[in-house]
């Protein structure tokens, strides 16, 4: 059983913050009328379990778009049926504060933020039969939380960093933008605490909430998407150490309904169908247009489709390509189909196969690349045939730091495509523009909707929404917008 399921639809704790009804809309949501007050609640144990579930069931929602963040604007992957608006903006780069991808982003991750928040304002008083429990739940917030932050920093820059219930809409209003050097602190400091307190496993209907080797995995990227490079190799060093994770022998293993929370998952979005509401729908969304094929019992939308480049970047014999990626239609109407992810549904949102967030191929290239610019180069090297062995490709050797920093970004690439990671990857890199340059100069004859594709500096940070804005003058906006 996975650990959050027909709980969330009882509690209704989506975006549960202790505020008054009535006082008006802001950039944390106001308590919904039909939740349960805070005031009667979080008296138990079970009360705070029950919250804490509540937290984790708003991470379907959220990453059941997170493709669109980190995957669309890249290289890797396309939406068909281009336009302006909606999947399109994010795939041209020509997304707008008025945008509502920008307004779900955001105000998603923030209703995440508040569930936490009341949880580790109210948690202290109540009395658990065990002390060690107590911790845990507080370092599965304390996850929880961080996580969210770290989605908004790389998504907007400097956001408002709220770390107490808000109570008044009066309080909601002196939230400014913090520095985006000031949230990766509180970040940091989170994922340090939460490791500290979290199991390394979990057992039956509790597998899927947040581990040390998942809070430690995630610090291992913040410090690596801040170039902290001996910090990020230090505690990387300490998920690989623990030997928790392994790789699988073979990559049909990874992925798949039957196959989630295996030995290669550090942490992953659960997913549950059976008319609960509780399904993904990436796998239908991922999934070619055209209805009526035998890939999936729907119609698939298209939103997160593999482009050629991508397809072509894989090397001969790799066995990743075809096990990752599959081809429907012929020219020019192709479809790359993210084979990892769509599996056979016959109802809209009933997907049952989880999200991957941290995988443990993710974790040593990370340390991949934070090892290789500690000078480290044959430890890199290391890690990076760990994955190109399993592909059934050749071990490389002797390379320069420099070639092997483009191993390591050839790797990421075609290892973790789909998966949300290969916008923020580029941007780290500081390539993200050269690398659209090129594709859009590349692709555009063959793709003329390429033509409206914008890459600039400043499109590596998102807009704030402008309904928030219009509603807290204290914010800002980011420059080009």
């Amino acid at each position: 059983m996975k650990p959050y399921t027909k709980a969330i639809k009882l509690l209704v704790l989506t975006g549960l913050i202790s505020l008054t009804t009535g006082c008006g809309e802001k950039f944390v949501d106001l308590i919904p009328k039909d939740v349960i007050p805070v005031g009667s609640f979080y008296k138990s144990e079970a009360d705070i379990r029950s919250a804490l579930t509540g937290a984790y069931g708003n991470l379907r929602g959220i990453y059941n778009s997170y493709f669109l963040y980190t995957e669309v604007p890249s290289d890797n992957t396309r939406t068909f049926g281009e336009n302006e608006v909606g999947q399109g903006e994010l795939d041209k780069l020509t997304y707008q504060p008025s945008s509502t991808n920008m307004s779900a982003a955001w105000n998603d991750a923030y209703r995440t933020i508040s569930n936490c928040n009341v949880i580790l304002d109210k948690i202290g008083p109540v009395t658990f039969a065990s002390t060690t429990t107590k911790d845990q739940y507080t370092g599965e917030a304390k996850f929880l939380r961080a996580l969210m932050y770290f989605n908004l920093v790389r998504y907007f820059g400097d956001v408002p960093l709220v770390l107490k219930e808000i109570t008044t809409e009066a309080d909601a209003y002196t939230y400014k933008r913090s520095p985006a050097a000031t949230v990766y602190g509180q970040i940091e400091k989170d994922l340090l605490e939460a490791e500290k307190v979290l199991p390394a496993k979990y057992t039956g209907a509790n597998i899927g909430r947040a581990t040390t080797g998942a809070a430690k995995s995630l610090l291992g990227k913040v410090y690596l998407q801040q170039k902290k490079w001996p910090e990020a190799e230090a505690k990387l060093a300490e998920v690989i150490a623990a030997g928790t994770y392994r790789i699988l022998p073979n990559i049909t293993d990874v992925f798949g309904v039957g196959r989630d929370n295996n030995d290669e998952i550090v942490f992953a979005v659960q997913y549950v169908s059976g008319g609960f509401g509780e399904g993904n729908s990436y796998s239908a969304n991922f999934a070619p247009q055209p209805s009526g094929t035998s890939i999936i019992g729907v119609t698939g939308n298209s939103f997160n489709t593999g482009t050629q480049d991508l397809y072509d970047a894989y090397e001969k014999g790799d066995v990743r390509r075809d096990a990752y990626m599959g081809i429907y239609g012929t020219a020019p109407n192709v479809y790359y189909w993210a084979k990892k992810f769509i599996y056979y549904v016959t109802l809209q949102n009933e997907g049952e196969n989880d999200w991957p967030v941290l995988r443990y191929a993710d974790v040593l290239l990370m340390y991949a690349e934070a090892a290789n610019n500690n000078g480290k180069t044959d430890l890199a090297l290391t890690q990076v045939n760990t994955i190109r062995k399993r592909a059934g490709l050749a071990e490389k050797t002797g390379l320069s730091k420099a070639d092997t920093q483009l191993a390591i970004e050839q790797e990421r690439r075609v290892e973790l495509a789909f998966e949300g990671h290969r916008w923020y990857d580029l941007i780290r890199w500081d390539k993200e523009v050269a690398t659209m340059l090129a594709f859009k100069a590349k692709y555009t004859a063959i793709d003329p909707a390429n033509a409206n594709m914008s890459p600039a500096p400043t499109r590596r940070l998102y807009p704030i929404p402008f309904r928030e804005m219009t509603l807290n003058p204290n914010l800002t906006q980011n420059p080009g917008y």
